[in-house]
């Protein structure tokens, strides 16, 4: 007897069709093959396979490069690459970015390595920064596209200079002397902000206040800073009988005085006032000179930099509340030993540091911290990263003597004796398939509410 097909059958018949015939309409293109740059390749053997490695500020919207420069293949490892472009930055004195580009050459073109830089504006947007890369990218490309068959169809220009009395700054290339003269701030930068916010609900509500004021001068010779911030926290409970109000204060002036004393060594004074309802203090007053050597030279920084640092610092403390030691107030002297690495290579990057201090009248009030942060590449699409962090700590000489309230304990609103302290964290990441990364597709990629669930 034949079997009639039901309601539900007949509706799902026809989309399991469509399902079937569709890929013989419209079969998928077969996988690319990488094969070696050469005049009797296709397109994209013609094309160099870039890898882009960005460890610096501005350049990891890969949507917008991919968009600018179509004259290359993206490619997801730096094993399938021509050429890896690694960007580090730092910051510069005037609040602006300063970015190595480095050109690594791979494979047939291992010899062809090269250095460029680019500086951003202290008020460059997101887009003008991601827009002078793109250029710079463009131009340490040339020297790689210029041994394929594409170079014939590469057309460079030269743009016209604006007119000066249109208010077009003259640019300088990096690292070119700009005289005092030429600056109507002397080298000085300012940096003013404010924020603030509440919220709650029926049991609990909170309010927030934050502000800060910095000055900062850098030349060749010298690097001088000072900033002032003020945090104000408030939170409250009204649940059932239980209501309670807790705050935090905390007022901060800093300052620091930088002197270039050659290519790896430099000397500076820095020193803070602060009233912190946190750490106990209605005024804490202290100063220090320091010593710094780098093992690499200052201008290898943005790559690598190995700094010893040593300091004594004078402090003057006046409590809010007796501390555990029954101390009011108290004058002391320290002494502090910090030893940090940094490196932003092709195979990934890392950071480390190892702090040391103690008092001179009390070696056992001391402490002794170290931080590590890796990412390290370790196969083909396979990456792993791990941060941690511990150390022993028993100079907490400021904690009150009076235990903490629950509320304190709760929200974190004081600081507690402990004699160590510890976190980590580790992962790992790994991606597979098509080595080339040149598609953007933006569609639904956001914004949508949700995921999208369809039914018959």
């Amino acid at each position: 007897m034949r079997r009639i097909p039901g309601p539900a059958t007949r509706r799902v018949l026809p989309l399991l069709l469509i399902l079937c015939v569709a890929p013989l309409a419209h079969p998928c293109p077969a996988p690319a093959q990488v094969e070696p740059a050469g005049p009797e390749d296709q397109e994209l053997g013609d094309l160099i396979r870039l890898f882009l490695d960005c460890q610096g500020r501005g350049c990891h919207d890969m949507d917008y490069f991919r968009r600018e420069i179509q004259f290359v293949n993206w490619v997801r490892d730096q094993r399938d690459a021509h050429v890896h472009l690694l960007i580090t930055s730092q910051s510069t004195g005037a609040g602006g970015s300063y970015f190595d580009l480095a050109f690594l050459g791979r494979g047939e073109y291992e010899e062809e390595s090269d250095t460029l830089h680019y500086v951003s504006a202290y008020d460059a947007t997101s887009d003008e920064i991601r827009e002078g890369l793109a250029g710079i990218i463009k131009i340490g490309l040339m020297r790689y596209v210029g041994l394929t068959p594409v170079a014939q169809d590469i057309r460079i220009d030269l743009r016209e200079p604006e007119s000066q009395e249109a208010g077009v700054q003259e640019t300088r290339p990096a690292g070119a002397t700009v005289d005092p003269e030429d600056d109507p701030w002397n080298f000085w930068v300012f940096n003013a902000s404010v924020s603030g916010g509440f919220g709650g609900e029926s049991s609990q509500s909170s309010n927030r206040f934050s502000g800060s004021f910095s000055a900062n001068r850098t030349t060749e010779e010298w690097k001088a800073s000072l900033r002032v911030s003020s945090r104000y926290n408030e939170n409250s409970f009204d649940y059932e009988e239980y209501t309670s109000t807790s705050v935090r204060r905390d007022h901060t002036f800093s300052g620091s005085l930088v002197k270039s004393l050659g290519p790896q060594w430099s000397a500076g004074l820095r020193g803070s006032l602060t009233h912190s309802t946190f750490y106990n203090y209605d005024l804490s007053a202290s100063a220090a000179p320091v010593l710094e050597y780098n093992v690499f030279p200052y201008s290898e920084s943005s790559r690598r930099s190995l700094t010893i640092q040593y300091a004594v610092e004078a402090g003057y403390s006046d409590y809010r509340t007796r501390t555990i030691y029954l101390e009011d107030e108290e004058t002391l002297l320290s002494q502090s030993l910090t030893v940090g690495l940094n490196l932003r290579q092709p195979w990934g990057s890392a950071h480390t540091s190892l702090d040391a201090a103690h008092y001179f009248h009390d070696l056992d009030l001391h402490h002794v911290t170290l931080f590590g942060l890796i990412d390290i590449r370790l196969a083909r699409g396979l990456s792993l990263n791990v941060m941690g962090s511990g150390g022993r700590v028993k100079d907490r000489i400021s904690v009150g003597y009076q235990d903490a309230t629950t509320e304190e304990l709760l929200l974190r609103r004081r600081l507690l004796e402990t004699d160590y302290e510890y976190s980590m964290s580790i992962g790992f990441r790994y991606r597979f398939g098509s080595v080339f990364n040149n598609i953007v597709n933006p569609r639904l990629g956001g914004g949508m509410g949700g995921p999208v669930f369809f039914g018959f």
